[in-house]
Parts: C-alpha cells; sequence; structure tokens
C-alpha cells in the first residue's frame, strides 16, 4: 500500500474525530431540538458510512494485491518472470516486484552455474578414469605376464621394466590430474608476491635442462632485463615448465628451443618457441584443451595435461596465452603476464 492511501485513511480519522467532537461540544454548551439532535446524528451515521465504505475498499484493494503477489510468486516458481505490477509507477509495490525480479534472476544464474560445475566435476571424473585405465590395465596384465613360471629370465627383465615405467607414469599422472582437479576446484590457492619473472624463468629452464640435454635439444634464453611483478613464483614456474617440456618433446635432436621474455606497457610476455614438427592450422586452437592431443603427437608420451594446466595456472594470475605454428618449421607459445602499475619501472 502506498503513500496515498495512508493520507487518505488519516483525513477520515480525522473528519470523523473532528465530527465527534463538534457534536459533544455542541451537546454540552446548547440543549438541541429533537431536528437538530435529528441532523447531528444522520450525520455522524453518513461519516461512519463512509469511513466503513472506504476501509472495506481498502480490504478489497489489499486483498487485490495479495492475489498478485501470489500469482507473481507462483510465477517465479514455475520458472517465469511475470510484472503484475505497472513497472513505470514509482511505489512500493513496483519497486518490491522489481527486487524481487532481479533476486529471481540472481538465484537463476546461480542455479545455471553450479549445474555447470556439476556437469563439469561430471566430465573430469570421466576424463581421469579414461586417462587412468590404461596404465592400470598394462601393469595388470603385465603383473599376470610375470607370474608365468616359465618365463625366461630376458623376458622377466623386460616387463619388470615395463612395469617400472607404467609406475612411473601413473604417479605423474596423478600428480597431474591433482593439480589440474585443485585448479579447477579452486582448493590450492594462488599466492602471489612482487618477486623477478626472469628468475622464475631461469629456475623453469634448469629443471628442463637435463631433458634436453639427454634429448640433443639446445635450450637459449634471451631476457636480460629484470621484471619485477606480482606472480606466484611456483606455480607460474611450473606452467613455463610444461611450455618448455612440451617444446623439448616435439622438438627432434639436435634441435633448438628459444626463450625471450619481453616487457610490453601492461604485460611482461614470455616466448617459448621451438624449431619442431609444428601444429596443423586446424589444431592450433584445440591444444588447450583438456586431455586433447593432435594426431600428429600420438607417437609422442603425454596425456595432453600440460598446456590446458598451463593456461589455467596463468588465468587464475589474471593472464593469458597464444599459440601459433607452421607445420614443418616449429610453434610458439606465448604468456602473457600482467605487470603492476604501483610498482617502480624496471
Amino acid at each position: 500500500m502506498n503513500g496515498s492511501f495512508t493520507r487518505i485513511i488519516t483525513g477520515y480519522v480525522a473528519l470523523f474525530t473532528l465530527a465527534c467532537g463538534a457534536f459533544a461540544t455542541f451537546l454540552f454548551y446548547e440543549k438541541p431540538s429533537r431536528e437538530v439532535w435529528q441532523s447531528a446524528i444522520a450525520f455522524v451515521l453518513v461519516v461512519a458510512a463512509l469511513f466503513a465504505g472506504y476501509l472495506l475498499g481498502i480490504r478489497n484493494r489489499m486483498a487485490t494485491i495479495l492475489d498478485k503477489l501470489s500469482l507473481m510468486i507462483q510465477s517465479l516458481i514455475n520458472g517465469q518472470a511475470l510484472n503484475e505490477f505497472a513497472v513505470s509507477e514509482d511505489s512500493v509495490l513496483s519497486k518490491l516486484q522489481d527486487q524481487t525480479l532481479k533476486l529471481h534472476n540472481i538465484l537463476k544464474m546461480q542455479k545455471l552455474k553450479y549445474k555447470e560445475e556439476g556437469e563439469e566435476i561430471k566430465s573430469l571424473i570421466s576424463d581421469i578414469t579414461h586417462q587412468l585405465r590404461t596404465p592400470l590395465s598394462n601393469l595388470n596384465m603385465y603383473n599376470g605376464l610375470l607370474l608365468d613360471d616359465k618365463l625366461s629370465p630376458e623376458k622377466r627383465m623386460e616387463f619388470a621394466r615395463i612395469m617400472k615405467d607404467q609406475t612411473e607414469k601413473l604417479t605423474w599422472l596423478m600428480d597431474s590430474l591433482v593439480k589440474m582437479s585443485r585448479l579447477e576446484i579452486g582448493i590450492i590457492e594462488i599466492r602471489s608476491e612482487r618477486r623477478d619473472i626472469v628468475d622464475t624463468v631461469l629456475t623453469a629452464i634448469k629443471q628442463a635442462f637435463p631433458a634436453a640435454r639427454s634429448k640433443g635439444v639446445e635450450i637459449a634464453f634471451h631476457g636480460k632485463q629484470s621484471i619485477e611483478l606480482l606472480h606466484d613464483a611456483k606455480w607460474v614456474g611450473e606452467a613455463i615448465s610444461n611450455v618448455l617440456d612440451n617444446a623439448i618433446k616435439y622438438t627432434a635432436s639436435g634441435g633448438k628451443v628459444k626463450v625471450v621474455i619481453e616487457r610490453y606497457e601492461m604485460f611482461a610476455r614470455i616466448d617459448v618457441s621451438d624449431n619442431g614438427r609444428g601444429i596443423p592450422e586446424s589444431e592450433i586452437n584445440k591444444v588447450f584443451q583438456r586431455f586433447y592431443r593432435g594426431a600428429a603427437s600420438r607417437d609422442t608420451q603425454g596425456v595432453g595435461i600440460g598446456l590446458y594446466l598451463t593456461r589455467k595456472i596463468v588465468a587464475e594470475q589474471g593472464g593469458y596465452m597464444k599459440a601459433s605454428s607452421e607445420e614443418g618449421k616449429g610453434s610458439t607459445f606465448s604468456i602473457f603476464m600482467p605487470l603492476d602499475a604501483s610498482g617502480p619501472m624496471a
């Protein structure tokens, strides 16, 4: 009920009180005749009737309003959003309707978000199950072969080495899946500190150097400038290590991986380039998808987690990634990390 209703009711109450007061005063000071008595009583009855009629009208008005409110709430329950009150009116009811509809939309969006998160978790569980099935099946198969008493020592040793490789692969896969799943559902907290991104990159290169040396791949670094920015050195280092591991993996022996750091006005750019086999243009937009592996990578060990995990880590810290490639000439993966505007310029 808006303010006009309250003002009208107040006016009727004041009028009725004034009439009763005037009538009582008149009776106290005068000795009215019968006709005056009749006129006064008639006046009071008319005022009382008008007041009662108006109260009845208000009651009907309130019943109508409650019916509209009930219809509006029922429409929200049914998944609809009906405007029972005119949106152009600046009244309490129209404002209440507007706020209720906004609340309905917020709850609807949250419901959709929870549904999407539930589907994402189901998909993640399905993907993890699929990825774990192969090494577990291999372990089970070779374990059965090792139980054969007639197996030669050479074969037994070969199967034992295969089982060791599968166990290491399973351990690595489990670690990667745990990291990925924790990032997916927000369990892992990114703790950013103001540090030199060059030191973070050099640490990642140092960790990747043994694998590069064993394969005969050279790693060249270009970036002498110190660039301080807010980032979690541990997780950003892991992201860069994933890109380096990917570059080394798809670069032939004698190839070269180049790491370049540049400073822009708002971002620090980290390029990891190789002169490997490259990525087909049709697959360049898919390489960041979870568990995606291109047709040319079937003969290379991996499960398609590294680049997905890298982009997730970078995005969690306000950065983004880009990829460019040319078949037969190599690929470049670029990581853009935002600079801290409040920090000193290097």
